[in-house]
């Protein structure tokens, strides 16, 4: 089992620090992953946020291409419709090599409406934007020149170079927060980044994957985890944390109220909206109770890789994030990396 380590960069104007500053914090926390041992570091992606949520997914990797060896780098995750796929190859292309061939891609629906219409597009084409972004972003990662002729975009012989460095592209991976979302990461041949709990969902992605003509034995899936490791009681901590876990969590609220779409769901904890409202969504303890936590969700639904959030917005990145980041490291990677 693997784990790999993800911010979401975002700088609150309730907490704010200089940007560059708030930054290089950020950066730290996460270069240091690689030393630590975990398997992947994870750039996340919002548009037009006051907080500066997950800017330039591009920019980023490429600093931590430059400031890491071997840990693998990658997105979690880009929102390919509010992207131009051809584009975006290009892009892939350049950090698979800065990298050394250490670049995963992670791409999803999107589910953020105002993100959507800043794009000038609607967030009911969300879909088919995605799946055509997709035959496209496959296209041009494995074709030069490669042309396609959709209802969104038009190429004639479009030359990406240089070629991805890993071949016949780096892996890429599909987030999904429901059962069909899960199917349509299968038959596209995708790895999983699951945003839901649903047993229901993972056996759909395999069978997907099996109905497509693909191993599902050679496919991996993740889920995160809003995680605090800590030797204190966990009540001590949930004081500590309560109000930023609440802005971290209301703003997923908000944008699923925003959207309208009754099927999409993160796991929110109750209808009540206060800080008390997310505890659930904490996990807060020690070893035991995080191995624990880790061995069901491989269990009772193949999870082969966890991805755990590194500190909220607001924490001190430095301070208790990186004690729980390394308490992590060394009492619970080297378990998990035998199962």
């Amino acid at each position: 089992m693997r784990a790999s380590l993800t911010l979401d960069f975002r700088n609150p104007p309730q907490w704010r620090k200089p940007w560059k500053e708030h930054w290089e914090d950020c950066l730290f926390l996460l270069t240091e992953g690689e030393a630590m041992g975990f398997h992947s570091l994870l750039v996340q992606e919002h548009f037009f946020t006051d907080d500066g949520y997950g800017p330039s997914v591009p920019i980023f990797l490429a600093v931590l291409a430059e400031r890491t060896k071997t840990v693998r780098i990658g997105s979690w995750i880009q929102i390919l419709a509010l992207h131009n796929p051809a584009k975006l190859a290009q892009e892939i292309c350049v950090l698979d090599h800065l990298s050394g061939g250490r670049l995963d891609i992670g791409v999803a629906l999107g589910h953020r409406a105002a993100e959507f219409r800043a794009m000038q597009m609607s967030e009911k084409t969300r879909r088919s934007r995605f799946e055509e972004g997709f035959e496209i972003l496959k296209k041009a990662l494995t074709q030069s020149p490669f042309s396609h002729d959709g209802q969104y975009y038009k190429y004639n012989n479009v030359i990406i170079e240089p070629r991805p460095l890993q071949q016949p592209h780096p892996p890429i991976w599909v987030g999904a927060t429901t059962t069909a979302a899960a199917v349509r990461a299968g038959r596209l041949g995708a790895h999983l980044y699951a945003g839901t709990t649903d047993p229901e969902a993972f056996a759909a992605y395999r069978a997907a994957l099996e109905e497509a003509g693909h191993d599902p034995a050679q496919f991996r899936t993740a889920m995160s985890l809003s995680l605090t490791m800590t030797k204190e009681h966990p009540d001590t901590v949930w004081q500590r944390i309560r109000e930023q876990s609440f802005y971290k969590w209301d703003f997923y609220r908000q944008i699923r109220e925003e959207l309208g779409d009754p099927m999409l769901s993160v796991g929110m904890a109750g209808a009540k909206i206060d800080p008390e409202s997310y505890r659930a969504n904490e996990l807060i303890g020690d070893k035991d109770l995080v191995l624990e936590t880790i061995r069901q969700m491989k269990d009772d639904l193949g999870v082969s890789d966890i991805i755990v959030f590194g500190g909220h917005a607001g924490t001190d990145l430095r301070g208790h994030a990186y004690e729980s980041q390394k308490m992590f490291a060394e009492e619970v990677l080297p378990v998990i990396a035998d199962w």
